[in-house]
């Protein structure tokens, strides 16, 4: 009987290495923008943002919600399925800001169990 050879048990190595590898990559492009958007999105559906203009007596609530129209990965640090990106995103806050206004800010991302997600 004849045992596999050394390369493949090279090839094993780098397979379950390179799956391994995979798993703890820092965020891509496509991972920020699908979990800003999906945080955004709870956040919007939990009522969005509400000030309150108090003067002298006076109150006024305007709730806004955050819409997001893109996303620019500029770069990300971290370790250990958690990064800390900076981003700059596009959106708008209708009804109080309908033009899109672009903004530098940091994320961070964990990998969980359900994929990236934005961690307040």
């Amino acid at each position: 009987m004849q045992y596999p050879g050394k390369r493949y048990w090279a090839l094993a190595i780098a397979i379950s290495m390179a799956a391994c590898s995979a798993t703890s990559s820092e965020p891509d492009q496509s991972d920020l923008e699908s979990a800003l958007r999906e945080h955004l999105d709870h956040y919007n559906d939990r009522g969005g943002v509400k000030i309150n203009l108090g003067s002298a007596g006076g109150f006024r609530d305007i709730r806004f919600d955050i819409r997001l129209h893109s996303v620019s990965r500029r770069g990300c640090t971290g370790s250990d399925r958690v990064y800390v990106c900076d981003i700059t995103y596009n959106a708008s806050f209708p009804p109080v800001k309908t033009q899109t206004e672009s903004i530098d800010t940091k994320v961070t991302m964990f990998d969980g169990p359900g994929g990236w997600r934005v961690i307040e």
